[in-house]
């Protein structure tokens, strides 16, 4: 999926969204992903919720929890 930087902005900043991210802090990567997938499952057919999970999930490979193909790293 890309994304654009407009569509990324615009997704993060929703308050619904925020509020779920930071229910996630702290939770093991194993457990955020199957979070995400809820956040779908509870928002389907979002463009919006999409942009939010998959930025989230590239957070994560940035910072080393999951790996380029999306398994958990730690």
């Amino acid at each position: 999926m890309t994304l654009t930087k407009a569509e990324i902005a615009h997704a993060v900043v929703d308050e619904g969204w925020q509020a779920f991210r930071l229910r996630m802090k702290g939770l093991p990567t194993a457990k955020k992903l199957r979070s995400l997938d809820d956040w779908l499952c509870m928002n389907p057919g979002s463009r919006m919720a999409e942009v939010q999970v998959e930025n989230y999930r590239n957070a994560l490979k940035r910072g080393g929890q999951l790996d380029l193909d999306g398994n958990v790293q730690r």
